[in-house]
């Protein structure tokens, strides 16, 4: 199911899927990747896929933390406005991102929307004993993020992600987040599985204290993310 829906996703931008992939998780992961772009196309946005392997064109999505950003594609994110120009962004999965408390402190959320051009290297002992490049994004540059976990959802694992909102988006926390354009999904947990009425509370009280989303029950109805007609229900930062 998910194989096919990817590779049709991928062929209205005349990309291919061909990574070999077992896990249901990882199949789930990749296709809320691709409705994380539904969002931005039906919010307005004009979504391009960038660095797709020339020979066959194939769309290569990143399954691990440790994947390269410069052997994996990604989508560009761009939307004109009348008085602000362009604005530009590139929604990338799997990317390290630096924390914002501690520069040697870096967590991979499986999606991030950052400023375009942001991924930095470094070569350190502490990261493959400082022969390979370390690639990341200060958390300066992010935008937002988002964490899908293929579970059944318990109260520890949705207060959990506030854990990770903190580390990279401290002022959602104190509600001092930028308000300035353009409008970005505000960081996000998606859920595979159902919750219940208890599940149902947090997710009201994280979101009206953080500014945080969590998305139960998206293994049957992910179009959560991106459906029109739900959009009222997002919790957004940003304006316009």
């Amino acid at each position: 199911m998910f194989e096919r829906e990817i590779a049709d996703f991928l062929g209205r931008f005349r990309s291919l899927f061909s990574q070999q992939i077992q896990r249901t998780s990882a199949f789930f992961e990749i296709a809320c990747y691709n409705d994380l772009v539904r969002y931005y196309e039906n919010i307005g946005f004009t979504v391009i896929p960038k660095n797709i392997q020339p020979r066959n064109r194939q769309f290569v999505y990143a399954l691990s933390a440790s994947a390269k950003p410069a052997n994996c594609s990604f989508f560009l994110l761009e939307k004109r406005y009348a008085t602000h120009g362009t604005k530009a962004f590139e929604l990338r999965h799997n990317l390290r991102i630096q924390s914002s408390h501690d520069p040697g402190v870096f967590v991979s959320p499986d999606y991030v929307v950052v400023n375009p051009g942001s991924v930095e290297s470094l070569r350190d002992p502490h990261y493959y004993n400082g022969k390979v490049d370390y690639d990341y994004v200060s958390a300066a540059n992010l935008q937002t993020f988002a964490e899908t976990k293929h579970y059944l959802p318990s109260p520890e694992l949705i207060l959990n992600f506030v854990g990770l909102v903190n580390e990279l988006m401290p002022s959602l926390m104190v509600g001092t987040a930028a308000k300035s354009t353009p409008k970005h999904l505000g960081p996000s947990l998606f859920i595979s599985g159902s919750g219940n009425t208890h599940h149902e509370k947090i997710k009201l009280s994280l979101a009206r204290r953080y500014r945080i989303n969590v998305f139960l029950g998206l293994f049957a109805r992910r179009s959560q993310i991106y459906s029109i007609r739900n959009q009222g229900n997002l919790i957004k930062i940003g304006t316009r």
